[in-house]
């Protein structure tokens, strides 16, 4: 089972990563563009419970230098990201359950990287060995890139870990932000990945 993870942009200069397919709208939100996409062909009528995946709510990818920490990175922003993330699902009526009964599992990414870092290639492709993140669906073609620090959440069918929902929020990462700025900027750009979502069809 692959671990699946969601960071917010909290220290570095850019982050990759690469999305392809058919893209939702991009929302820009205060300097944060909002990105979603899904499976139209999913049922989520009827749907109300959740959990982060079991192996494990979220993940930071960084490449920036030799000391770089992602354990630290992880420590700052996930008591962030969780608790944001659960009140939006539990403001549209979704209850939070084990993991093995739960509708809907979760996890989030957090993708670090230097402006010139080497493009990678998106989740809707075979695998990215670079930041090793899953694939979305088998059917995608156009490929467009993020080079800014982001934060992708991901929403998974239960034991099949495929994808069926993703949202990305991206922005510039400003180094001089307060821990208090940097929680303000999370919380809105998780609020506004789950704007329209369960999605109508």
């Amino acid at each position: 089972m692959k671990n699946h993870l969601l960071h917010a942009a909290a220290a570095a200069a850019v982050a990759l990563a690469v999305v392809a397919g058919t893209r939702g709208p991009v929302v820009s939100a205060a300097d944060t563009d909002i990105t979603v996409e899904y499976d139209k062909t999913f049922p989520f009528a009827g749907l109300g419970t959740w959990a982060w995946h079991p192996g494990g709510a979220g993940d930071v990818r960084l490449a920036l230098t030799a000391d770089d920490d992602p354990k630290r990175v992880a420590a700052r922003i996930e008591p962030v990201i969780l608790p944001a993330t659960e009140k939006q699902l539990t403001t549209r009526k979704f209850a939070r359950a084990e993991a093995e009964k739960a509708d809907l599992w979760f996890h989030y990414y957090a993708l670090l990287a230097l402006k010139d870092f080497a493009q990678v290639h998106g989740q809707f492709l075979p695998a990215v060995a670079d930041w090793g993140i899953p694939p979305f669906a088998s059917s995608t073609s156009a490929i467009g890139v993020y080079p800014v620090g982001t934060i992708i959440m991901d929403i998974t069918v239960p034991r099949t870990d495929k994808v069926i929902w993703r949202g990305a929020a991206r922005r510039e990462v400003n180094f001089e932000n307060s821990d208090a700025k940097r929680r303000e900027v999370i919380e809105r750009a998780i609020r506004d990945l789950f704007k329209n979502f369960p999605p109508k069809k």
